[in-house]
């Protein structure tokens, strides 16, 4: 079970939940943080993420726990269903987590204060974009190195196709950084 909130102050780390696999959740992490912020907007203010959460990808959550309930929503109907109808839609987010780890982690993220006191499209923008912006920014390091590895020696199509990848994933990241959520 997670800490209480005044053990998880004193301490940087929270171990995973029992059933997830990976590092456990460093609190004080950026990326960590904000993907828990996004996930409980998720949870709490479907209205002000949806549709772009929805097009998210589990991959795109680098906690465990924060993916499982990521995959959960999905499988709920989405932020979508729940700005459509959220009394149900946390009762479906429940019950399509696969264990009780999961579900205990909806109902935390579901009851969670709001890290800033006024929740409005601008903040979730603010998270929507900081969680897909370091995806993308993963991203690039990956074709990166799969560029690095092609050498110059390698095959011409697929060195043009990697080429253009880490191109239009450059472009993307830049359009997220000078525009916001409005690049999503």
């Amino acid at each position: 079970a997670p800490a209480p909130a005044a053990q998880r102050s004193a301490g940087a780390y929270e171990s995973a939940p029992q059933g997830f696999s990976g590092p456990a959740l460093n609190l004080r992490s950026p990326a960590h943080r904000t993907e828990r912020e996004l996930i409980k907007l998720a949870l709490q203010y479907p209205q002000l993420v949806s549709p772009a959460f929805d097009a998210y990808g589990v991959d795109e959550f680098t906690a465990p726990p924060y993916a499982a309930v990521r995959r959960a929503i999905e499988e709920a109907g989405g932020a979508e269903y729940g700005a459509q109808d959220p009394q149900e839609y946390l009762v479906r987010v429940r019950e399509a987590a696969p264990d009780d780890a999961v579900r205990a982690m909806v109902t935390e993220l579901a009851v969670e204060a709001i890290l800033r006191k006024t929740v409005d499209e601008m903040y979730a923008g603010i998270q929507l974009v900081q969680v897909r912006l370091r995806a993308v920014d993963r991203r690039i390091r990956d074709v990166q190195g799969t560029l690095a590895r092609l050498g110059a020696g390698g095959d011409p199509q697929h060195l043009t196709a990697v080429q253009n990848e880490l191109w239009v994933l450059q472009q993307y990241g830049q359009a997220l950084r000078e525009r916001g959520a409005d690049a999503l």
